[in-house]
């Protein structure tokens, strides 16, 4: 392998896009191959243009007879339903991320890994087979195995952003049980007015809840969450102590949980935030905030969660709350490369 981690994406939506942008202005890596099944003008133009993150800095052009390159190198650009239908072997990818959140996708990357087409491949979401492990950057990455896994899963943005609270808390207190509540912005498959569920556009999921067909873009909705069930196979004693549920929210960017948290053993606020403190103050991962700052403050973070120091309470000597920031595409897109620097390694 060359000093250069060469990347096929599979999927260029909203975390394919933030890769790309990412690892275009990190040293180190090169998207040398892309597969979306939509217009590559209009992929071209959505890369270059995003409502959220603004121009991107190094652009993307599409050539006259097709040709797609970023930042002035091209990229091999293909439209296959089918992860596995697509030659990544010919661009000597060193990892496949597939971005789809398509199941048939991760077992298409599995034939790929088998056949020796690719030799790693990373999941970006959570699903509930075929991967052979499930890796948060920070939390268990000491534990890869290059010799053994392969089909890798990022697993997903809220349980990036809480593992390494609770393991710090669980490490220093003990947490005996809690409830997490996260609240996400609005994602693309929602209906923007009222509508049957059946209207979202996710690959292959339908919702039973009726409430989840309303409109994303006036009220917030309650939903249940995998933000701690994906921690099961990583902290699975955890796992089983805590509940959690979500609401989505009418943002466009930067989610937010909210940990309410029995703890083992008494302390107050003071010692819980000398804790962190001294847990996260150098943490490549998670970071923390005193200043008065609102959602929108917290747009393009690279960090799993940040630590909103201002709003850490207690209810007697063991009930903790607090708050976590995190942007759920620029933070989470940053790990998935974060992994893929990990994997990529001779």
């Amino acid at each position: 392998m060359s000093d250069v981690i060469r990347i096929g994406l599979n999927g260029f939506g909203r975390i394919g896009r933030c890769v790309t942008r990412i690892a275009g202005e990190r040293a180190g890596f090169e998207v040398v191959a892309v597969n979306d099944l939509s217009d590559r003008q209009n992929l071209v133009y959505l890369y270059n243009y995003d409502s959220t993150y603004g121009k991107a800095r190094l652009k993307a052009q599409l050539g006259p007879n097709g040709q797609v390159s970023f930042d002035g190198k091209d990229v091999g650009f293909h439209c296959e339903r089918s992860v596995a239908e697509v030659p990544w072997e010919e661009y000597d990818v060193d990892v496949l991320v597939d971005a789809t959140g398509v199941h048939d996708n991760v077992i298409g990357a599995r034939k790929l890994i088998d056949s020796d087409r690719v030799a790693k491949a990373i999941i970006t979401h959570s699903p509930p087979d075929e991967v052979d492990r499930y890796v948060i950057m920070g939390v268990n990455d000491h534990e890869y195995d290059h010799r053994t896994d392969h089909l890798l899963s990022s697993t997903i943005c809220d349980a990036n952003a809480i593992a390494h609270v609770l393991i710090a808390l669980e490490d220093t207190f003990g947490v005996t049980g809690g409830l997490v509540t996260t609240m996400h912005p609005w994602l693309s498959y929602q209906n923007l007015v009222d509508g049957p569920v059946g209207w979202q556009r996710f690959p292959g999921a339908y919702w039973g809840d009726y409430a989840l067909g309303r409109s994303s873009v006036m009220s917030m909705i309650a939903k249940t969450t995998t933000a701690v069930t994906a921690l099961g196979p990583i902290l699975p004693e955890l796992e089983r102590r805590i509940e959690a549920i979500s609401f989505r929210i009418p943002t466009s960017i930067v989610s937010i949980a909210d940990l309410s948290l029995q703890l083992g053993h008494p302390t107050d606020v003071d010692e819980v935030t000398s804790m962190l403190q001294a847990r996260f103050d150098d943490s490549p991962y998670v970071h923390l905030n005193s200043e008065p700052l609102i959602s929108v403050d917290y747009t393009g973070e690279p960090y799993s969660a940040v630590i909103d120091l201002n709003w850490i309470r207690m209810s007697g000597d063991r009930l903790l709350k607090m708050i976590l920031w995190y942007d759920n595409e620029w933070g989470y897109s940053s790990r998935v490369l974060d992994l893929a620097e990990l994997v990529a390694a001779p």
